[in-house]
């Protein structure tokens, strides 16, 4: 989401098939497990092609007779505005014993939505927080989030890390943003 030359490019199915194939035809038997990853831009925008991915992964582990069938992961990393889509929630729930979840959060709503906003140019704090909640009860999760730090952030991040304490999150992910200029 903080890439410098955003396009409205999206990945085709296609492509994934190939990523899909190539994944299993490179491993060899080496790995015991493997984890597949949707980040963004924001990954639940896509998620009828993410599920089709995914099917389709199983579908070559099945065929293949590969361990990676049952011994994976599915990660989604999501800004939280679309969780509660009929979609996503379905995906959820077809997927929920295979999968990890987390609301990027960037702090308290001041914090927050002075970085995230929404397509109408809003913060989108009170989206993401409620997405977090819900996300922790329907997936049974430890409650953790993702932060990201940036140059504009940095002079509150022990601000942040209160927030999270203080909301009860006991996992805390922090990515720094790699495009940007690092002056401090």
């Amino acid at each position: 989401c903080y890439q410098i030359a955003k396009t409205k490019k999206r990945m085709s199915f296609e492509t994934a098939k190939k990523i899909v194939n190539r994944l299993f035809d490179d491993d060899n038997g080496k790995s015991e497990a493997i984890i597949l990853e949707f980040i963004g831009g924001e990954p639940l925008l896509e998620i009828d092609l993410i599920d089709k991915i995914i099917d389709y992964f199983l579908y070559q582990g099945t065929i293949r007779n590969h361990r990676w069938a049952t011994y994976f992961m599915i990660s989604i990393c999501s800004n939280g505005v679309a969780y509660f889509e009929p979609k996503v929630q379905e995906f959820i729930k077809k997927h929920h014993k295979h999968l990890s979840f987390g609301i990027s959060i960037d702090g308290c709503k001041e914090l927050h939505d002075a970085c995230r906003k929404d397509i109408n140019g809003n913060g989108s704090y009170e989206q993401a927080f409620k997405a977090y909640k819900a996300s922790l009860k329907d997936l049974n999760a430890e409650p953790g989030t993702k932060v990201t730090i940036a140059p504009e952030n940095l002079p509150y991040l022990d601000k942040i890390l209160d927030f999270f304490i203080d909301s009860g999150s006991t996992i805390i992910h922090a990515n720094p943003i790699y495009e940007h200029e690092w002056t401090c």
